[in-house]
């Protein structure tokens, strides 16, 4: 089964796993715009609320365990036999669909419980829905994300998340016709609808792939999967990172200002989250997390070269800022008008708290990176030391919260995303090798930013949609031309790119 992760087949998923992922993308992003123009305020904080439950809910109950379906999973789809890969993915199921339902049901008896302490408007019967709709999306992940993507089904994940996304935007619009129905509780039955859906699809393709290979030889008879007590060793490591990071993540912002402020503060930091949300769903790192962590953990663990993986890792972090620059010079420009368009007028005030986190998202992927050479490198209990040592962070951010010092409270996010990244690179390195960012590079990345920023700040403003797109498109083409023109990046992260690329003018007038 090695030729499961030939770069014919790494090739061929890539462009399935993006055409489906751009159009869920484009989809999930007319959900969420219609969820802001329609929902009324309490009930949209309400709704911030409930979501933000399942997330931390969906991270408590996972145990780690999608890395360890990223890890061995694709070693048993190369390595093993169909009968023990059948075998292995489908005690993977089984264990987190356990630990998914206990949580479910923790969330579903402590609502009333909840509703009171964040002191949110009778949202109890949203946080019981939201409840069920945690334990059916959180095994549909298991099937969409971490199963179909680890196997290089691209395209079989793609159209279940299509059906979700479909469903809900049919739901959506059919509840929100009666008044009665437009609340957090209304979408979280649309939301159940839609997860369900999807969740059934998985199942179905997932089912009939390991039915097709379960008779297959082992390339390697000689290979044994680790013992369960070891997988959940790994496991447990990152469920701990998890929980650390979970204390200073979004969600728990979120929660956080609903409690010291409530949905005055709530709703338009929630918007502004969610809309940030969905530009991290665009980023390389997120958009092709199935085919990049695959990627880089299957090609290490066929070649072991370290400089290579480093190298990997360096081209999928400038991809990331490559994306997010642009937007970013964009929204500090034009963000007020921005979030107007986008809201209908209700939260043109979220302009900076959208800034704040997309200047997060920036060191947020290379955190992702982090975890993803870790694991790579058998390591993983360095990012539960280091998130442990930074659980100092949720003191701060209520400090900053309760002062309502916004700046303040995303710098204290960037800072810890920095720190992160920065104790597991170090204890990582080896006699023989050390990870190096490349701050030429970044040093490029920043001065292409600055000229794009003052070109779109020269734009003048129209207003109305087709004014923004120009403003977009113009800041894109210069912050890319910008870093083609400066060469920002190393020559070993060329050495990386595929022939056709390093053979343009740009690319190779280095040599």
């Amino acid at each position: 089964m090695g030729g499961s992760y030939s770069g014919a087949a790494i090739r061929r998923s890539i462009i399935q796993y993006t055409g489906g992922r751009l159009l869920n993308a484009l989809a999930a992003f007319l959900i969420f715009v219609w969820i802001a123009r329609q929902l009324p305020e309490q009930q949209y904080a309400n709704y911030i609320a409930a979501f933000a439950l399942l997330e931390i809910g969906l991270i408590l109950s996972g145990f780690g365990m999608e890395w360890v379906t990223a890890v061995f999973v694709p070693q048993a789809k190369l390595k093993a036999a169909g009968n023990v890969l059948n075998k292995f993915v489908w005690q993977c199921v089984a264990v987190q669909a356990t630990t998914l339902l206990i949580g479910a049901c923790v969330l579903f008896i402590l609502a009333p419980w909840l509703n009171d302490w964040f002191r949110v408007g009778n949202a109890t019967g949203a946080f019981r829905v939201y409840a069920v709709v945690m334990f059916v999306e959180g095994v549909g992940r298991v099937f969409r994300d971490q199963l179909l993507s680890c196997l290089l089904l691209q395209a079989a994940a793609q159209m279940s998340q299509m059906v979700r996304n479909i469903t809900m935007l049919i739901f959506a619009f059919w509840v929100f016709q009666n008044d009665e129905w437009r609340t957090a509780e209304g979408l979280g039955f649309a939301e159940l609808c839609a997860s369900t859906g999807s969740l059934l699809i998985a199942a179905v393709f997932l089912y009939r792939h390991l039915a097709a290979c379960r008779n297959d030889p082992a390339s390697e008879p000689g290979w044994r999967l680790p013992r369960w007590a070891e997988m959940f060793r790994a496991g447990r490591n990152a469920w701990l990172s998890n929980l650390a990071n979970l204390s200073w993540g979004g969600q728990m912002v979120i929660l956080l200002v609903t409690r010291l402020i409530g949905s005055e503060a709530t709703a338009p930091l929630g918007f502004s989250r969610n809309l940030a949300e969905q530009v991290r769903k665009f980023m390389p790192m997120d958009f092709l997390l199935g085919i990049i962590r695959t990627l880089l953990i299957a090609r290490f663990s066929q070649d072991g070269n370290l400089r290579k993986l480093e190298a990997r890792a360096g081209l999928v972090f400038k991809a990331n800022i490559l994306f997010l620059l642009p937007l970013l010079v964009l929204v500090i420009v034009r963000g007020e008008e921005i979030c107007s368009l986008l809201s209908g007028g209700r939260y043109a005030a979220a302009h900076w708290f959208l800034v704040g986190w997309l200047s997060v998202l920036v060191v947020w992927a290379h955190h992702r990176l982090t975890d993803v050479l870790a694991h790579a490198l058998g390591r993983s209990g360095l990012t539960s030391r280091a998130s442990i040592l930074l659980t100092v962070t949720p003191l701060l951010l209520f400090v900053v919260a309760e002062a309502q010092h916004w700046v303040l409270l995303f710098l204290v996010l960037v800072t810890a995303e920095i720190a992160y990244s920065y104790m597991v690179l170090v204890w990582l390195k080896t006699p023989q090798w050390r990870y190096h960012l490349h701050w030429v590079s970044l040093a490029k990345f920043s001065l292409a930013a600055l000229l794009t920023s003052g070109i779109v700040a020269a734009i003048p403003e129209r207003g109305g949609i087709v004014a923004t797109l120009f403003a977009a498109g113009v800041s894109f083409v210069v912050m890319w031309a910008g870093v083609l023109l400066l060469q920002a990046w190393s020559p070993e992260e060329e050495a990386m790119l595929p022939e056709k690329i390093r053979r343009w003018p740009m690319i190779r007038r280095r040599k």
